[in-house]
């Protein structure tokens, strides 16, 4: 796997900014292999049913991971994303997440943090 020193640079910067960021784009580009490539970091695929099914109560979910990093990859496929990143920005700011999407359908709503 080829390490994209560049951009794990920008996301660690930006998880000393931030609590949550949203990085997006067009399917196959490397999101997810970028992501999984970040250290000491949970990985979740949001586009697994039983991962869905997990995050169904976020503040459970977020108590379960406080002070973490936390990958949550195609969060779009959320009932209700931006609720649940919300939830995270503004009552887990210690657990950093660094959330996916190929799909702008809950990117506008995320943009408000």
């Amino acid at each position: 796997m080829v390490k994209r020193h560049f951009w794990l640079k920008k996301i660690a910067e930006g998880l000393q900014k931030r609590s949550v960021l949203w990085l997006s784009g067009v399917r196959r580009v490397g999101k997810t292999v970028l992501c999984k490539s970040l250290p000491n970091v949970e990985h979740f695929d949001c586009e697994l049913p039983r991962v869905r099914k997990m995050m169904e109560d976020p503040q459970s979910f977020l108590e379960d991971l406080k002070g973490q990093t936390v990958v949550m990859d195609e969060v779009h496929r959320l009932a209700n994303p931006s609720e649940f990143l919300k939830i995270a920005a503004d009552h887990f700011p210690e657990t950093k997440i660094v959330a996916t999407g190929s799909s702008t359908l809950g990117a506008s709503a995320l943009m408000a943090f």
